[in-house]
């Protein structure tokens, strides 16, 4: 059993600890957040030890790993502190804000010989899984496009006071705690991204936020994409290949529904739940134990903080960002 400390316990961090509550392969056994009174009753509901400090966590050998849901601007310095004190790590997204921190922060994982892992939840549903299986075993046929839509009302749901409602933290709106999931799984089904252009605009002008970013990829392989991700509307996911034999599509935000409509025959739709932060983080006990690799690799972590840079570099400048 993988012992983890929880930091970061806001409403993300207590869901991921909360999805391996009745995991056999990782537990959260001690926790920590800027208020601590704040954690009080939840970590006695979890049976975690509260630390006072994340020097305290680093330092303690109660843990072997710690689980990070804290502003994206500490990332790489706590990531750095944790490898260097013998700790593995699992991030939420983004890893870092620039592909440069990235690469500091999984070659430090690397020379320490620990596990960092990302994140990336959607990676971790049956549904996806098979997207993938699909193109790599060429029953799409090549593929032509890639679009996804992510949407939620983090505009009415952060507080102002929250890091999250700082644009320094937040760059593009929803691209940098939505839409750089849909990055990801363009990445793991389609390859490496060669450009981007995108545009934000600001419509109900409700604080500092992006509202809306839009963003047209292109592919290393020739193949284009789409995304689209607003923080002022309702919950909505979709992700869609569209394919030289058909197009297959995910078109619930729980990922649970799966649509194939082929070039030619009948349209198959099915459905499939999953616990996609348990699955990832069983998946990061897995790496730790040397079961399995962690499914994003370090080319594709550093890749993608490199395509989020790129989107926020042409949002700003408004011209097409070279990857």
């Amino acid at each position: 059993m993988i012992r983890a400390a929880s930091v970061g316990l806001g409403w993300w961090g207590k869901t991921l600890a909360n999805s391996i509550q009745d995991s056999n392969k990782i537990n959260v056994v001690m926790a920590t957040t800027r208020t601590l009174n704040n954690i009080e009753d939840y970590c006695k509901e979890i049976n975690a030890e509260i630390a006072s400090s994340y020097d305290e966590i680093v330092n303690s050998d109660k843990v072997d790993a710690v689980i990070l849901a804290t502003p994206h601007s500490k990332h790489l310095e706590q990531i750095v502190q944790a490898v260097n004190n013998g700790k593995h790590v699992f991030v939420e997204k983004p890893i870092t804000l620039t592909a440069a921190d990235a690469k500091i922060a999984y070659d430090e994982a690397k020379k320490n010989n620990k596990v960092l892992a990302v994140g990336f939840n959607r990676r971790f549903h049956p549904n996806f899984i098979k997207i993938v299986e699909m193109i790599k075993n060429n029953e799409l046929g090549k593929v032509l496009h890639i679009e996804g839509t992510i949407n939620a009302p983090g505009l009415w749901m952060y507080a102002p006071e929250s890091w999250r409602s700082s644009a320094a933290e937040t760059p593009a709106g929803g691209m940098t705690g939505m839409g750089i999931h849909i990055i990801d799984q363009m990445i793991a089904s389609n390859g490496n991204i060669s450009s981007a252009y995108a545009q934000t605009a600001k419509v109900i002008k409700m604080g500092d936020l992006d509202e809306i970013t839009s963003v047209l990829f292109k592919f290393e392989n020739g193949s284009t994409g789409y995304l689209g991700t607003s923080i002022a509307s309702s919950i909505f996911y979709n992700f869609r290949v569209i394919a030289e034999n058909g197009t297959i599509e995910i078109i619930e935000r729980d990922l649970s529904v799966m649509k194939y409509t082929p070039r030619e025959g009948d349209i198959t739709t099915t459905t499939e739940s999953a616990n996609m932060c348990k699955n990832e983080l069983e998946a990061f006990a897995d790496a730790i134990n040397g079961v399995a690799p962690y499914p994003v690799t370090a080319d594709e972590g550093i890749h993608g903080a490199a395509v989020f840079e790129a989107v926020i570099n042409s949002a700003e400048k408004e011209t097409l960002v070279k990857i």
